[in-house]
């Protein structure tokens, strides 16, 4: 194991340890403590089990990650200022602090799910395939075309949870994936449809499989942690697993499917910025699409802060 992964192991139960016995700072910021170690380790078991993984890779891959993480999850933000599915507790009561706090933690959402997926696919028998955080080019003489009616339905599933909240939160999970996966194979990249189509459903399980296990992690590490989100789902009943009703578990394995399709339509658009003023530009544009969201999420999401002022408190990730 490279030492990176041991220090991923030892900080991972390091930070489980001082969440217990209440010891600061892994009590106050325990779940980036415990992601980041997760991501660490996991890391190190597929650069062990495959010979490349995501941390192994080139470095500007991970640098480009990281914000499109954050952004990425912040559209589920702006969804949830609608639905109201979940609500934070005991957050930071710092800006500073909590604003940092969700960068930190919305950041580890596309890594986690990755370096999961090609771990799940570093299990499977036969060949692996390519990195869950790559996609392939199309062909030149690629005949496929991206299906209209897919695309109308996600434009329309995507559209619904703003018009009717209480009956069509539910799309939120599912309709950007019918909407952005056309779009996805209109830019030229091998979208989830033509690898399903072409017989190779590898790729699909890998990242349904990771939506669980990630949605499991994220779960439980909420439910310990001193800062959490709790929810207000409708018709999902009072049987729950940690803080999430059972029913509600359904929405993260497809989640891993938005994840994935995001992340390479937004891939995408950076690196067909050719110029190094419109890539700043673009930043520009992101960041003030982040700060934007925090503040939503600080009046609308965020039902209470910490009960000690400059007191750190645990930091949350997606609910």
């Amino acid at each position: 194991m490279k030492p990176y992964g041991w220090f991923g192991l030892l900080l991972l139960l390091v930070s489980e340890y001082g969440l217990f016995k209440k010891i600061d700072p892994f009590y106050s910021w325990f779940y980036c403590f415990a992601w980041w170690s997760y991501i660490l380790l996991a890391d190190n078991l597929v650069l062990r089990l495959r010979g490349r993984s995501l941390l192994s890779g080139p470095r500007r891959e991970l640098a480009l990650m990281l914000p499109l993480s954050v952004l990425i999850w912040l559209l589920f933000e702006g969804y949830n200022l609608v639905v109201r599915n979940w609500a934070y507790s005991s957050v930071p009561s710092l800006i500073w602090e909590r604003w940092t706090g969700y960068t930190l933690a919305f950041a580890t959402v596309l890594p986690g799910v990755f370096v999961t997926a090609d771990l799940i696919d570093s299990l499977f028998p036969g060949q692996n395939q390519s990195a869950a955080s790559e996609c392939e080019r199309l062909g030149r003489t690629s005949s496929t075309k991206p299906s209209p009616f897919v695309f109308v339905a996600g434009l329309i599933l995507t559209a619904a949870p703003f018009i009717l909240p209480r009956y069509f939160f539910p799309a939120v999970w599912i309709g950007p994936i019918f909407l952005l996966d056309p779009l996805l194979e209109g830019m030229g990249y091998r979208s989830l449809s033509v690898t399903i189509s072409s017989g190779e459903r590898r790729r699909v399980w890998s990242l349904l499989l990771a939506g669980l296990a990630c949605g499991i992690l994220w779960e439980f590490w909420n439910f310990w942690a001193t800062a959490k989100w709790i929810y207000s789902i409708p018709f999902c009943g009072n049987w729950k697993i940690f803080e999430m009703p059972l029913l509600g578990f359904l929405g993260f394995p497809p989640f891993a499917l938005e994840c994935y399709i995001l992340y390479h339509v937004l891939r995408a658009c950076v690196l067909r910025c050719s110029s190094r003023t419109s890539r700043v530009a673009l930043y520009v544009t992101i960041a003030v699409f982040c700060f934007s969201m925090y503040e939503g999420i600080d009046h609308r999401t965020v039902i209470g802060f910490a009960a000690y002022l400059g007191r750190s408190v645990g930091l949350w990730v997606l609910g």
